[in-house]
């Protein structure tokens, strides 16, 4: 199986960085059974990858906070930024619409070195909720489950198709942008004043 790839540019709104500001999102999908013989299916799939806007990675490392993947995340560097694959672990979808959600295993920690200790905010085991309103939601530090991220599908490419008999979908240029409750947790947490 192939993987797509994503490539996203940040808002011109966004300021020095809206965090993950923007991420690039790619989902490649296997649907658990072809689109026609379900409503509902579950997913098989292979693994969101998330790759940060150059201008956020910057600003990050600027403020001395480093975004860290979280097992089983791998993380590939690219010239200015980080790409970011996260295994997705399950779900449910509309086999028309794809509306549903999507579950994913590892995360992202975000550390800085605070004298002799580490200040550190992690974002882990992140679910994209589609819906009317899409968003990307995480436990945040171990606890909570809480809306981190807006999803912009309206440039999305989404391309199902079948080979061997299984249903796949492959959804490329989805923004993401890190809502103000993130921004707020990152801010307090590192006391920075990122936009």
């Amino acid at each position: 199986m192939k993987a797509q790839s994503i490539a996203l540019r940040r808002p011109a709104g966004l300021g020095l960085i809206g965090l993950a500001l923007v991420l690039s999102l790619s989902l490649f999908l296997l649907l658990a059974a072809p689109q026609a013989q379900a409503v509902k299916v579950g997913l098989d799939g292979v693994r969101t990858t998330l790759t940060t806007d150059p201008g956020t990675t910057s600003a990050l490392f600027g403020a001395g906070i480093i975004p860290l993947p979280m097992a089983p995340s791998p993380i590939t560097p690219t010239a200015d930024a980080a790409r970011y694959a996260f295994p997705v672990t399950g779900g449910r979808v509309d086999a028309k619409t794809l509306a549903g959600r999507i579950t994913h295993s590892g995360g992202i920690l975000l550390a800085q070195r605070d004298g002799m200790g580490w200040k550190a905010l992690s974002l882990g085991k992140f679910t994209i909720h589609i819906t009317g309103a899409p968003y990307l939601s995480a436990i945040v530090n171990g606890g909570s489950r809480i809306a981190i991220a807006d999803l912009d599908l309206k440039s999305a490419d989404i391309k199902k198709y079948t080979r061997n008999g299984r249903a796949f979908v492959s959804i490329k240029n989805v923004g993401v942008t890190l809502n103000a409750t993130a921004m707020g947790a990152v801010n307090a947490t590192f006391g920075t004043a990122l936009p």
